[in-house]
């Protein structure tokens, strides 16, 4: 009997329901996409490698500023420089690969679903995954977990297959999402498979015994076509580029994780750094997913409670293992929002098959309010409580987008409440949860604009409209100490080369020490060559670094530009800088703008 039937359930067709949900999930991933600007940091990074891909650059090498990058594996870049050579370069373009990864995660949940006679099961995975807050930013957000964990989750789930049908074809083909994975973010997803395994194996072996499950996990040719995916790009690319063996097998892998990579680049943390951003993770489904977990029964038998077994145990080592690690990255956990997503799944299919749903139904529904009336209280407390609101304006949340907030609230509230009111209903159980799934598309637009009105705390975007209307024949670019953390999206709108003078960056330090022609990493000598050869020259500097530049003496016969967080140096001055009585040698500094100004301050 239908799971539908058995709730008593009158709504959408199955494959309605599917359609509804893949439908919001697109809606969250992909609406909006390019209208915040490339942001400083990694997506400028990434952008701009894939760029310089797509415009005749290495495919085998990724470059960076003209230097080889090799952190991570080529994959992610192929596919947003076919995304550039497809569409043109642009923001949503360089972000489509991973959102669509992300799409992708939950259609693949619907099909496993289907596969396991679990449909209910599986479209609620896709439903919670793909609107859950933090699934949902960083799969807006260029990075490599989105893509990587598409082709390890379908890994997993195909090794799921394969033990329970005992199917070494199963398992062969599982290899090869792996090691797209691998192509993705290294041989981390290798070695997390294989701890996934080794616990199923030692703690929860299933139907086979260990002997044969041990067999069909080291199936040869499994083994092979995984090695033909995953280790060509790697040996050719240790072949190609000197100091690749140490710094992408040693340095990157087991050196980040023991915490003693070189140069130290990551985030460091407490055990318990990733408890509080996994409740950011699943966020507005915490309370529904907590619900379902308590008050209903766990099945032990069926394909569908076997994979639960799985989804969870695999949680728990993943949890485990990057507490573990001295490298913390809240995006790292983003395949355990799946996998929980999926557990969850499966526990409200065997409360509907088994007729025990109406026990859970009311607690879910609480779940759901609570979520509304957090947020209208958290919107009440910032209007009413001047300390909350000047707490929130501190935490960079601009002016406007405080005034959005009651809307953000309000529907948040009403959607909420809606939802919980099906849910109570009898036959209206899936619509509950579909409606409730709107949160994730609200917070998603708000998350839009609030990332548009961050712009010029984010991004360099208006820096380099200004510098290619000031310089349209193009201008020598330096920054001053910084790279990645403030002003690389300077490449991707277009001021490159980028030249850094006395590097701090750790994302150039492998890449200058192995530049095979003119290295970005350069000293004060380089500007003032430059200035001697009579060339456009412009230095970004950011403020929290004016006094070391100043110090140099290379702002001597340069005219200051100003911006909210930085100052542009350029000579020679373009009349529209002159003023009628320049400060002497042109050191006085703009004071900084309020707002992000559409033409360059030259005020002294």
């Amino acid at each position: 009997m239908s799971s539908a039937r058995l709730s008593g359930d009158k709504a959408l067709p199955a494959w309605l329901a599917d359609a509804c949900v893949l439908l919001l999930v697109a809606a969250c991933m992909f609406w909006g996409l390019g209208r915040p600007p490339i942001r400083d940091n990694n997506e400028a990074l990434y952008a701009d490698i894939a760029m310089a891909m797509s415009r005749g650059g290495s495919w085998l090498i990724p470059h960076l500023d003209g230097v080889p990058y090799i952190e991570k594996p080529p994959l992610l870049y192929w596919l947003m420089a076919l995304s550039f050579k497809a569409f043109g370069v642009g923001a949503w373009q360089a972000r489509l690969p991973d959102a669509a990864a992300a799409w992708l995660a939950s259609l693949g949940c619907i099909a496993l679903g289907r596969r396991l006679g679990s449909p209910l099961g599986g479209r609620t995975a896709a439903l919670i995954a793909g609107t859950a807050l933090g699934w949902v930013e960083i799969g807006r957000t260029i990075l490599f977990d989105p893509l990587m964990s598409l082709g390890w989750l379908t890994a997993l789930a195909l090794v799921v297959l394969a033990e329970q049908r005992e199917s070494r074809a199963l398992m062969r083909w599982a290899m090869l999402p792996l090691g797209l994975a691998v192509m993705t973010k290294g041989p981390e997803a290798l070695v997390l498979l294989g701890l996934v395994g080794l616990v199923q194996l030692l703690l929860s072996p299933g139907p086979l015994p260990r002997a044969r499950m041990l067999r069909l996990f080291l199936d040869p040719w499994a083994i092979v076509l995984f090695l033909l995916v995953a280790m060509p790009w790697q040996l050719l690319a240790a072949w190609r580029q000197p100091g690749f063996a140490w710094f992408f097998w040693v340095n990157e892998t087991i050196n980040r994780f023991l915490g003693t990579r070189i140069p130290d680049d990551f985030h460091h943390g407490p055990w318990w750094y990733y408890l509080p951003r996994l409740l950011v993770g699943t966020f507005q489904w915490t309370g529904p997913m907590l619900a379902l977990a308590l008050l209903t029964r766990r099945v032990k038998t069926g394909a569908a409670a076997r994979s639960s077994v799985w989804a969870r145990n695999a949680s728990l080592t993943l949890l485990v293992f990057f507490s573990a690690s001295s490298d913390k990255g809240a995006y790292y956990l983003l395949p355990v929002v799946v996998l929980l997503a999926w557990w969850t799944g499966q526990r409200l299919q065997q409360a509907v098959d088994r007729g025990e749903i109406d026990r859970a139904k009311g607690w879910v529904a609480l779940g759901c309010a609570l979520f509304g009336l957090a947020a209208a209280a958290l919107w009440l407390a910032i209007v009413t409580l001047p300390e909350v609101r000047l707490m929130a304006l501190r935490s960079g949340l601009p002016p406007p987008q405080c005034a959005l907030l009651p809307w953000l609230s309000l529907s948040l509230l009403t959607v909420s409440l809606l939802a919980a009111l099906l849910l109570l209903r009898r036959g209206t159980l899936e619509a509950g949860l579909l409606v409730f799934g709107l949160t994730g598309l609200a917070m998603s637009l708000f998350a839009t604009e609030l990332a548009v009105a961050k712009t010029y705390d984010t991004s360099q975007k208006h820096v380099a409209q200004v510098l290619h209307t000031l310089f349209p024949r193009g201008v020598d670019m330096y920054s001053w100490q910084t790279f990645e953390d403030e002003d690389a999206s300077l490449l991707f709108y277009g001021l490159r080369p980028l030249r850094v003078i006395d590097s701090t960056s750790s994302d150039l330090w492998f890449g200058c020490r192995h530049a095979a022609g003119h290295s970005p990493c350069v000293s004060p000598i380089a500007v003032r060559e430059a200035v001697r050869a009579g060339r456009p020259v412009a230095v970004w500097v950011a403020r929290d670094r004016l006094a070391s530049f100043l110090g140099t003496g290379l702002a001597v016969g340069m005219r200051p530009v100003g911006f909210r967080g930085s100052i542009v140096f350029v000579r020679p001055a373009p009349s529209l800088l002159k003023t009628s009585s320049p400060p002497p040698d042109g050191l006085a500094i703009p004071r900084a703008a309020p707002g992000a100004p559409s033409q360059p301050d030259s005020r002294p």
